[in-house]
């Protein structure tokens, strides 16, 4: 008798001690894309999902002087964006990736020479 209670109260014990998981599931990430250009410019927006065999173009535009691009999407970790901005002509180009309100890629004013392009990735942590 005394075993079983024994049993049952190292059981109790182990129980209310072992550790509960805290494991959460992905948490989705709100990718947002902002360009602005001194002249015309034109975008491509790819996403590398990892349930995916290779990159997705998931957006192109062609920009008008005095216009702004803009693209929001919703990905996953150690998923990946790449934006691609190119301009026929001699241009200044600024432009902002955010995750989750976050701005975690920018540049400013950066100069595009004529017939050229400006690449840049982000991968989700």
């Amino acid at each position: 008798m005394k075993q079983l209670i024994y049993g049952l109260l190292i059981s109790v014990l182990f129980v209310s001690c072992s550790k509960k998981s805290t494991d959460q599931p992905p948490q989705p990430h709100t990718i947002k894309v902002t360009v602005s250009g001194s002249d015309a410019f034109s975008v491509s927006l790819s996403v590398y999902k990892t349930t995916d065999s290779s990159p997705q173009v998931v957006d192109t535009k062609a920009v008008a002087q005095g216009s702004s691009y803009s693209y929001s999407t919703t990905l996953n970790q150690n998923d990946e964006v790449t934006l691609v901005i190119a301009s026929d002509v001699s241009n200044t180009v600024t432009y902002k990736i955010s995750d989750n309100d976050k701005i975690v890629v920018q540049d400013t004013d950066r100069e595009i020479v004529t017939h050229s392009s400006v690449s840049v990735s982000y991968d989700i942590p």
